[in-house]
């Protein structure tokens, strides 16, 4: 599926770790790149690679949080907004495809094993922030 995805990214500058940052950034609207980190489960390094080139591309602003001086605050900016905008499209449509092609038992299995998979992975790497977003959705 990975695969998949990154072969349809449609904006030339966006590689699938810069589309998921922007994502996660969307949902949380503003968070440190060693907050994205543990959130998305990905090598500090890594986020920090992609938190470099969306900014120097102009996806990203940034901001000195005003409890903790040290601290930088990453958001989306216009850019960034328009450009998940772009990509959404293939992505929803690819969602209905699944949607389409799996029972709704299929699919609330498939949901429910890659849920548990994710709290297991997320305990074991000793980040449990990491939790699944069907169970940040939950009331």
């Amino acid at each position: 599926m990975d695969n998949h995805s990154a072969k349809n990214i449609r904006h030339p500058q966006l590689n699938l770790t810069d589309y998921r940052i922007l994502l996660v950034l969307d949902l949380f609207h503003e968070t440190s790149a060693a907050d994205l980190s543990r959130i998305m489960v990905i090598d500090r390094a890594q986020i920090s690679r992609s938190v470099a080139a969306l900014r120097t591309g102009a996806f990203l602003e940034e901001r000195t949080d005003p409890k903790n001086k040290r601290r930088k605050l990453l958001r989306l900016s216009a850019k960034g907004t328009d450009a998940l905008s772009g990509e959404q499209p293939f992505f929803s449509a690819r969602q209905a495809e699944f949607e389409d092609l799996l029972s709704p038992d299929e699919l609330a299995g498939l949901t429910a094993a890659i849920d548990k998979l994710s709290r297991h992975l997320a305990q074991e790497l000793g980040e449990p922030q990491a939790i699944p977003a069907s169970e940040q959705q939950k009331p």
